[in-house]
Order: C-alpha cells, then structure tokens, then sequence
C-alpha cells in the first residue's frame, strides 16, 4: 500500500500594528521580512495604523508574528498590536498594497526627521546621482509633520504630491530591497524641488548648487540669509562675527535673547560647546533639536550670541541643505527662527517677504510647499535627561498615553501656547504656537487649531482651558458654545506631568513652580505644593505671600519685584534705599509704598517673581529684555562649587508656608558686605532648594514631581532631585512634556479625562 505524504498546514494571519507605524519605513521592512521568510500577503497603512496580512506554512507564519517587533526599523513605536486569524487567499507574494482611508485616525503622525547620515553621505559623495542635491531623503528621514496634508500618510497626501517622480526615483520606491522604497519625500535633481537665492529686492540670483554657494559667499561678507526650512524661514549669519550677529540681532528686534548655533557635526559642537554623553545623544537624536550647552571658553563664537550666560543653543544640520551650508560654511552660524520678535515664524513667501523686509541681504528659496509651519524644537539637559522647553520640529506632534475623553480640544494658556487633541482614538500635544498677546499670533493659533482638529478628523465635542477670565484661550472657550473643564494652572503643570510618569491614577505631591497661575482665590499663584490626583488637588503649601507692585509688569521689571521682596521681609525703608542707575529714586520710593496697598500691589506667590527680585539685587538687573531673562542670568552666575544656603524654613500658617524673608534678608546683608554675585546666587538656589525639601518631607506624600517654568532652571532642578533620592523619596521632574507653559494643554486634557471617568465635568 502506498502512502500519500500531507501537505504542510497553511495559514493566515492579520496583524494591525498601532503607534508610530507611518512615516518610518515600516512597510518595506515588514515586506522584507515576510519574503526572507517565503511568506506572501501584505502590508498596507490604514487610519488605525499599519495592517498586515501574511499566509504560508503555520511554522513560518509562527516564526513572522513572534519575531516581527525585532525586524521593524528604529524610528517604529509600537503601542498595541492584534493578531487574529483570516482566510487564506492563494497569494503568491508579499506587496505593500494601496492606503486604506476608511476608520478613525488612531496611526500617530509622524513628526519630521533629520537628515540621516547615509543620505548626508551621498550627497558629499561626488559619485552618487543625488550628490549635493539638498532635498535627498529616504524612509529614515526628512519632513514629514511640515509636508503631509492628509493622513494615512501617502505621497499623495503630502506637499510632494505635486512632484513627479522620474524613472530612477520610481525604480527605488518600487524595489522592496532598496532603502528608498516608498519613501514618500523620495526625489532628485531631476524631478523633485529645487532652491534658488534672489537679492533682497526679489530678483534672482541662482539656482541650485550656485544658489548654495551664493549664500555662502554673503554669509562670508557678513551678510544675514534668509533660508527657507523644513517648516518656515530661518535667519541666518556668521556666528563668530560680533557685527553680523549685531545686524542680525537688531533687524529682528532681539536686543538679547539668545540665538541658537548651527554646526556641521557633533565635532563642531564640541569645539564650542561641552558636550557630555547625555547631550551627546541628544544632539544625534533624530529630531534634531537645539540642545543646551555649556559654552566651551575661547571658542569662535561672539560674545553676543547668549550675552550674559553660560549655555549656549547647539543644532546640528536638519536637512541636507543647512549641512551643505553648515559644512560649506566652515565657521558655526546662527540659526534663528525667522520672525520679528513677539511675532510667529513666517513660512509662506509672500507673507515672509513683507514681515521680513529688511531683514535679509539675501534670500535662499525653495518649492517644496509647506503645509504648516513649525519652529525648530529646544531641549535642555537636566537631570541626565533632555527637559524639552519648547515642543516643536522633531518632537511634535507628541503621542499621549492617554486614551480619553472622545473629541477634547485643550487650549492651553497664554505663553508659550500649545493644544493638546483627544479623539477617542489616541491623544496629542501639537506643536509650540507662542505668546498670545499679539494678533498675529492669535491668527496663527486659529490656523493651527483648525489644522489639527481637520487632520485628526474630528470635530471637538468639549473643551478644556485654563482658569484665568483674561486668557485669551480661556475667552475662545467661553464663546464656543461647547462643554467646557476648566483647569486650575497649577494643576495643569500637575497633571501633565503624572501623565507622562504614568502616575494620573495615584496621588502625588505636585511641586509646580512658576511665574503666574490664576488661583482659584483670584490671587497670582507661583509657588504651590498640590496634593494631586488627575482629576482634583489640594493646595497644601505654598511661598510665603507678598505684594507686587504693577502684577504682571513685574516681569519686565525686575527691579519692582526686587523692592517689593524687600518690602516683605524688611519693611518700606529699606526697600526705599535700594538703588538702580536707570531707576528713578522717587519711582523706588513710590514702588515701596505701593507694596503695601492691595489694590496696588496683587498677593502673589510667584516663584519665577522671587528669582526676578533676586537677580535684581545680585547682579543689578533693572529690566528683562525677555521672559525669564532675569532668572537664567540668576543662575548663569552660579559657583556650583560655593557653600552655604540662605534660609527659607517652613512656617505654619493658613498654609505651610516656604518662608523666604530671611533668606532675603541674609541676601541683602551679604549683599552690602560685598560678597561675589556668584556665591550669592548660589547660596540663593540652594536655600530654595532645601526649603522646598523640607517642606515635602512635612507633607509626607510620595511620588513627588517637579513642574512649572522655573524647574527649566538645571541647578535649582539637579539640587531638588538630589536631596529627596537622597533621603529616599520618590520624585521626578518633567521633561518628554515641556515642564513650563509648553505642557499645560497636555495636563488640560489629563484632567479632563479624568473628571470625564468620575463624572465630575460639566
């Protein structure tokens, strides 16, 4: 009898992968995995995300599902995937089959990627095709969140879509082997974007590769350039000319501010700047921020790039075309978002050429489209992480873990504004708008949240702001005519970061320390302990209360916190002998006397106030040409290695009180005896330091986080996280989220949701 051998047992299986699943390859590995493998079926993007379909002998199709997670590229997040069985069809081969538009869109939106080092390879390289071609991309990188205008994420959803590809550049998209295969921002010379330079009149001066070189020619006479990014113009000038930085600082209407520095290679960094294994890896990261840095002494750059700080903005090149600048170049540059100050970045050319005018001696273009702008992302090192300060190119848009509620639109605040979107389907914080005070922000900010609610798809069902009546988010809010959470700011800064620990379901000790929050007393808080959980706090300690004159002017002016401060702890006549070569007498008198009037003088509790004071009395700072200026020249001036802290204990009162007046008299003694401001703002962060330690070991709630504006500042941060882990206390600080104003939508929305869960929102 003869015996019939069985066939092996087949199958299929369907994956759907959730997360960061377009824009990073995906599709490619996986269809290289599968033939390796035999196997046929196919990978295709969907709303939801990627979805696979792959069919061929039970043990090999075992084999793909186990160890895909291992095959998938770098830049891939896998939040979720599901494995379930479906009916063998017969295929022959594995394809990456056509985008799938049908369902929610739960598939995060890839944010834009810097230029990798295989493309910036062939672009140096004389014998590629796509060499010194300054718009060379593959699946690993290149803009993504700038380009794309509809979701799943296809070539024909993106501001490529107008590009033709020509033969050469079809081949490698259709080859499942070549590292270019259905990349979407795939192009050369030959059929893809192109720059040009024109003078500042308008007309033009080059194209191509002559365009690159023009520019580099102005930049070497000491000219400003204007160059059009990834997402928006950027200026750009010799950095280690003092004149040109001065030009450039001038016609941007940006006495001090800093600038950031582009460099060619982590080399360069390290020739101007101190560059750790923490930062290090920052700098190489993939969303190419502008990293944070100690400056390196006697290095090329102009005093006037961080005028007055230790820490200078470090930026490799984004795309092929600022390395071919930076590298061209040979010298660092800055690169500054190109903007009068106060405005929003320009990124249509129109629009650029008038709110630019005279800006520039000439103009670097290109014709790819834009289709939003975005601002280059800032991360600072703290802690041996990077504390994200603004949420922006590379970083945005920033999944949340967090799944609800359906339809929520946060608002954010006032500076430093961001929203933050829930569908139903996934949860983000978007992109860095800015300070809402001027009408071209606010249209910006109207452009961007209607951007955000068509991309997502989805139609806001309620709201979420922030508690001040004179914000002009919360005012949006009121008037939308939709259900409305409204979020204590504190709590906010709170809940932003217990969703980033994955802590919003315990309660915690919410350390939020910052220049302004509306308290739910109508008083200016600042300086606030909340016992917190995601959906309520309890306001437990404070800083010791004080009045200030002229409330928000305060922070422009920090020679009035400075006699208010002094007023609090030592009474009107000392305040009455401060002095300030640009101050008035009479004006100091008159600000003392303010102090004690309420209707005058507001009760804050401000921290980011008391560092202002603080600055204003070390290192005779009158006024702040920026936000914050006071408090990062404060700490600039610290010797780390100084002993001794200025004594703020806790108080009992209404609140447990941090009570900062003999600290700020004991400042004001070692003041008059002429000690260094160096080892005075030391003492001064140290003092707050300890006092905000002890006041946590009182209160007795773990885990502690750190939030709020003035937990950017590294030392008083670094100081904070050491003393607590030293006495055993769990406690971390805010970094993935922005810990400042940047985050509070992200906090906006956390509340919201869980108000939602215990049936507590309107």
């Amino acid at each position: 009898m003869t015996s019939i051998p069985s066939l092996e047992p087949l199958a299929c299986r369907r994956l759907l992968l959730r997360g960061r699943v377009q824009g990073v390859g995906l599709r490619p590995a996986v269809a290289r995995w599968a033939a390796s493998l035999g196997l046929a079926g196919e990978v295709r993007n969907e709303p939801a995300g990627a979805c696979i379909e792959v069919e061929g002998p039970v043990a090999s199709v075992t084999r793909f599902t186990t160890e895909l997670i291992h095959h998938l590229p770098q830049a891939a997040r896998i939040d979720s995937i599901d494995i379930s069985s479906a009916p063998l069809r017969g295929r022959r081969r594995f394809s990456i089959a056509p985008t799938s538009q049908h369902g929610a869109l739960a598939a995060h939106v890839p944010p834009d990627r810097v230029a990798c080092t295989a493309c910036l390879q062939e672009v140096a390289d004389p014998t590629q095709r796509r060499h010194a071609y300054p718009f060379t991309s593959c699946t690993d990188c290149g803009p993504r969140w700038s380009i794309i205008t509809s979701m799943p994420y296809d070539r024909a959803g993106t501001t490529m879509a107008g590009f033709t590809m020509c033969d050469t550049c079809r081949h490698e998209y259709d080859d499942p082997s070549d590292r270019r295969c259905h990349a979407q921002t795939l192009a050369c010379a030959a059929c893809g974007p192109r720059p040009w330079c024109t003078d500042s009149m308008g007309r033009v001066a080059a194209h191509d590769q002559a365009a690159i070189e023009t520019a580099l020619r102005a930049l070497a006479q000491g000219h400003v350039v204007a160059l059009r990014g990834v997402g928006g113009y950027q200026l750009l000038a010799d950095a280690a000319d003092t004149a040109a930085v001065a030009r450039l600082r001038q016609r941007k209407c940006r006495p001090s501010k800093p600038l950031a520095v582009l460099v060619p290679s982590l080399e360069a960094a390290q020739a101007v700047a101190e560059v750790d294994g923490t930062s290090r890896a920052l700098l190489a990261d993939a969303a190419g921020a502008i990293v944070l840095l100690p400056r390196r002494g006697g290095c090329l750059l102009a005093a006037n790039v961080a005028a007055g700080l230790r820490e200078v903005g470090i930026m490799l090149p984004t795309t092929p075309l600022h390395w071919q600048l930076a590298s061209g170049y040979g010298r660092p540059l800055i690169c500054t978002s190109g903007n009068r100050e106060g405005e929003p970045l320009c990124w249509q050319q129109e629009e650029a050429r008038q709110r630019l005018a005279g800006m520039a001696e000439l103009w670097l273009e290109h014709d790819r489209p834009i289709a939003r702008p975005i601002d280059d992302s800032v991360i600072r090192p703290i802690g041996g992480r990077g504390v994200v300060l603004r949420l922006a190119r590379g970083l945005a848009p920033l999944p949340l873990p967090l799944s609800g509620p359906a339809a929520c639109l946060a608002l954010g605040g006032h500076q430093k504004t961001a929203l933050a979107l829930s569908t139903g389907a996934q949860a983000v914080l978007a992109a860095h708008v800015g300070d809402l005070d001027g009408l071209a922000t606010r249209e910006r900010y109207a452009l961007l949240r209607d951007d955000l609610v068509r991309l997502y798809d989805v139609r806001p069902t309620m709201l979420a702001c922030d508690l001040h009546p004179d914000y002009y988010t919360t005012q949006l809010a009121e008037q939308a005519g939709l259900p409305v959470v409204q979020v204590q700011h504190h709590h906010a800064h709170v809940a932003a970061a217990m969703l980033e620990h994955g802590w919003l379901d315990r309660r915690v000790l919410g350390v939020a320390f910052d220049g302004t929050g509306y308290g739910p007393d109508g008083s200016i808080w600042g300086g606030e302990f909340l016992v917190a959980s995601g959906s309520g706090f309890r306001r437990a300690a404070a800083l010791f209360p004080w009045g200030l004159p002229g409330g928000d002017l305060a922070a422009r002016s920090p020679w009035r916190a400075a006699v208010a401060a002094t007023v609090a702890a030592c009474g009107v006549e000392a305040a009455a002998r401060l002095r300030w070569g640009e101050v008035e007498h009479s004006l100091v008198a008159a600000t003392a006397q303010a102090a004690l009037r309420p209707a005058l003088a507001p009760r804050t509790t401000s921290a980011g106030r008391l560092f202002d004071a603080a600055s204003a009395l070390v290192l005779g700072v009158p006024y702040a040409d920026y936000e914050g200026q006071a408090a990062m020249l404060l700490e600039a001036a610290c010797d780390e290695t100084a002993a001794g802290a200025y004594p703020m204990p806790p108080r009992e009162g209404k609140l447990l009180w941090i009570d900062w007046r003999p600290a700020w008299r004991a400042l004001l003694a070692d003041t008059r005896q002429g000690i260094g401001p160096d080892v005075l703002a030391m003492r001064f962060h140290r003092g707050l330091a300890l006092g905000i330690v002890e006041v946590c070991r009182k209160l007795n709630v773990q885990p502690v986080v750190l939030c709020g504006g003035v937990f950017q500042n590294r030392i008083l941060t670094e100081l904070v996280l050491q003393e607590l882990r030293a006495r055993g206390c769990t406690v971390e600080h805010a970094a993935r989220i922005p810990p400042g104003d940047g985050g509070l939508a992200a906090g906006q929305l956390a509340v919201a949701a869980q108000q939602l869960v215990r049936g507590d929102a309107a």
